[in-house]
């Protein structure tokens, strides 16, 4: 008897400014403009990548119990999707011996099954979801890799005034918890070019665990 390959979770963090939002929503999204921002004599000579500016942040108590708590939301947030998922799969798996085998293998979903998917996640706890701008957004985020992985995808969004420092910085220090060993983590850094006049430019940092 085959059995199917335990899925691989996938969280793809997002960095970016407060407009224009990512498009499609993430799952959860966190507002970093509470967090103060970093001096502007260093702000001016680096961004969130910078190890002096994410310690200066991370001697900032609220910095640090925000960390905390993204933590917790991410934590629960890909145990709801690995339920979806697991729930889709087992679906897929019965209409497929039903129908002679027909129906697996073909990854998660068609689009609208994507969609609907999709508009589940949405209701996690703790998501901070500002569906007006979400619909205005003309932007595509997506990753390609999110729509060929086979497994659950979590999307979360930090943003902060340009998504620069702040988000940045958050974002770089979420990628480093420990999160479980058979998570891929994908980092995004959607605008941190553009204060150099490139639009369209992500910085990308990736690694599988």
């Amino acid at each position: 008897m085959t059995t199917q390959p335990q899925p691989h979770p996938l969280l793809i963090l997002y960095s970016h400014g407060r407009t224009p939002p990512l498009h499609p929503p993430p799952d959860l999204k966190f507002d970093l403009r509470t967090i103060s921002n970093p001096p502007k004599a260093l702000r001016a000579v680096s961004d969130g990548r910078s190890k002096r500016l994410r310690e200066h942040l991370l001697s900032d108590d609220k910095f640090v119990s925000k960390l905390g708590d993204v933590e917790e939301r991410i934590g629960e947030g890909m145990g709801v999707k690995m339920g979806e998922w697991e729930e889709e799969r087992k679906r897929k798996k019965s209409v497929g011996d039903e129908d002679g085998g027909a129906g697996w293998g073909s990854g998660i979903g068609t689009s609208e099954e994507g969609e609907v998917e999709r508009e589940k996640s949405d209701q996690i706890d703790g998501a901070e979801i500002d569906e007006e701008e979400d619909r205005s957004a003309s932007v595509d985020d997506a990753d390609d890799d999110m729509v060929s992985h086979e497994g659950p995808v979590l999307r979360v969004g930090c943003f902060c005034a340009l998504g620069h420092h702040r988000s940045v910085a958050f974002v770089e220090e979420l990628a480093r918890l420990k999160w479980p060993r058979e998570w891929r983590v994908e980092v995004v850094h959607r605008d941190i070019e553009k204060k150099k006049g490139w639009e369209d430019c992500w910085c990308r940092w990736r690694w599988c665990r």
